[in-house]
């Protein structure tokens, strides 16, 4: 079943834009009559039939809602480090929106060797996934932001906060506890995980997380790429909390 987005779907809009319409009409050979199915990235799925097979401008009517399609019973905040190598960025985003994610921001570190992020094809990909892998919801894309004000800005949210850090946690006062346990042992449904840089999280951006009430975690004893790293945190919180 193929899907197409409607970004104003429920505000009223019954229409395609014009790069939905093309590949509605010109790609799969849609035509009036024809049922469809529409997501508006806020969780719903929208089935329609097409009233008007224009390939610059798809309109229709809207049959049926389904609420919460494809979603998952968490909510789940990552911010990660862009890599240097872009693509490796965009790859997460893809696979993180297939397995489960609501919400994603771009993190610049002391020690990050990117300090550029364009949203732009990002946001596209996003969309794309979502579509792909069958889900009502596209995650948010926030503005890219540095690690110390993402963790100020974090202050007194109510949620699991984990920092992932491969450093050794002597002199912090606090334990490392491997992701899946964090996870397992908290009923918190509402989950921020933070992936640090190429050279990891400095010292004095730890002992801010540490400060703020973040929980110090490990990915195990691999050493993994940072896409790699956010994928598998994704991953473990989609299979621990869908229980």
């Amino acid at each position: 079943m193929e899907l197409f987005y409607s970004k104003n779907i429920a505000e009223g809009e019954t229409s395609l834009d014009r790069q939905e319409s093309n590949h509605c009409v010109n790609v799969l050979r849609h035509r009036t009559g024809d049922s469809i199915n529409v997501i508006d990235g806020q969780s719903r799925l929208f089935k329609c039939t097409v009233t008007d097979d224009n390939p610059k401008c798809v309109r229709f009517a809207i049959d049926e809602v389904v609420e919460g399609y494809g979603s998952h019973p968490y909510h789940l905040h990552m911010a990660v480090a862009p890599p240097k190598n872009t693509d490796r960025f965009e790859w997460f985003a893809e696979k993180a929106t297939e397995i489960g994610v609501d919400e994603i921001t771009p993190l610049f570190g002391e020690y990050s060797e990117r300090k550029v992020f364009k949203p732009e094809r990002v946001q596209r990909i996003l969309v794309s996934a979502s579509k792909q892998s069958h889900k009502g919801s596209i995650p948010v894309l926030h503005p890219a932001v540095s690690v110390k004000d993402f963790i100020s800005g974090q202050a007194g949210t109510d949620a699991l906060k984990l920092i992932c850090y491969c450093d050794d946690v002597a002199g912090l006062g606090v334990e490392k506890i491997n992701i899946v346990e964090s996870l397992h042992t908290s009923p918190d449904e509402d989950i921020i995980v933070m992936i640090g840089p190429e050279g990891d999280f400095s010292r004095s951006e730890v002992e801010q997380a540490v400060a703020g009430g973040w929980i110090v975690t490990s990915l195990g004893e691999s050493r993994l790429r940072i896409e790699t790293a956010a994928v598998v945190a994704t991953a473990a919180v989609y299979l621990e909390k869908s229980r």
